[in-house]
Order: C-alpha cells, then sequence, then structure tokens
C-alpha cells in the first residue's frame, strides 16, 4: 500500500496542474467583456475610419470618385468596427451589438445584389434595417451612456496619432 500513496498524489497533483494550466490558456484567448473595453474598441476602430471619411470629404471637389468610393465603402468599414465591439460587448449589451453587426454584414453582402436587382436589393436592405433598428437603438443609447464621446477614454483615442 506504500506504493499507492505517492500514485495518489501525483496524481492529484496532474489534475491540478491540468486544471491550472486550462484556466491560464482559457484566459489569454478570452477578450475583455467590460463597458471600459467595448468604448475603446468602439473608439480605436471608429477614429481612424471617422478620420477617413472627413479626408474624403475635404477632398470631395478635387477627388470625387475617390470620395464616392470611400463612401461606398461605408458598409464594410460599420462591419469592422461592430466587429472590434462585438468582441468586447458585456452581456447586457453583446446581442444588440451582434444582430446590429449581422445586420450590416447582410446588406454589405446585399450590395453585390444591387447591380443585377436593384429593388430586391434595397427592399432586402430596407427590412435588414428596420428588423434591428432595436439593437441600432439600444447600442446608440449605451454608446451615449457608457461611452461619451467627451470622456477622457474617447478624447484620448480621439486625438492620437492612430
Amino acid at each position: 500500500m506504500t506504493g499507492a500513496l505517492p500514485t495518489r498524489i501525483g496524481f492529484a497533483a496532474t489534475a491540478l496542474l491540468l486544471a491550472l494550466l486550462t484556466t491560464i490558456v482559457s484566459g489569454c484567448g478570452s477578450s475583455d467583456r467590460s463597458a471600459d473595453a467595448y468604448c475603446k474598441a468602439f473608439y480605436e476602430s471608429a477614429a481612424p475610419i471617422r478620420e477617413t471619411y472627413e479626408e474624403a470629404d475635404k477632398n470631395m471637389e478635387a477627388d470625387p470618385i475617390g470620395s464616392i468610393a470611400t463612401v461606398l465603402g461605408a458598409p464594410g468599414d460599420m462591419v469592422t468596427i461592430f466587429s472590434h465591439m462585438s468582441a468586447h460587448a458585456p452581456d447586457e449589451i453583446r446581442a444588440d451589438t451582434e444582430a446590429a453587426q449581422s445586420s450590416l454584414e447582410d446588406q454589405q453582402d446585399s450590395l453585390g445584389d444591387a447591380l443585377s436587382d436593384p429593388l430586391g436589393a434595397l427592399g432586402k436592405g430596407l427590412v435588414d434595417g428596420l428588423t434591428s433598428s432595436g439593437s441600432f437603438g439600444r447600442v446608440d443609447a449605451y454608446l451615449n451612456e457608457h461611452c461619451p464621446v467627451n470622456s477622457q477614454l474617447a478624447q484620448s483615442i480621439i486625438n492620437s496619432d492612430h
């Protein structure tokens, strides 16, 4: 029986080590899902894109085609912003952020259909927008409450050199 005790201790130590490693490894791949992380994800992804649109607006007369191309890229840019936000969305706003992202992805996908079926694409975009308007409204309210543009976090990101 003296050999059974070291085997039990070895098994218990191995199980403890595996549990500890599982906790550490699962923590490494997870993202922070807090209001601050959500706000940071929003401003860090939206601020550089906003600069692109401001630059396109300034160059509208000098480069109308480039400016129009920038505007046509808006759905993809919005998908990028919402993708970053979804990765950090706290539980209270996660479902709405993911629903808004999915709606934007659907609208982006239907842009290609506009060439062959403009009315169908318009109708699909309208339905997608209407069915997700509640989610967009709740995301907007959450951002206004937790991520005001005059907050220190927002201003530090907006005023930084991206």
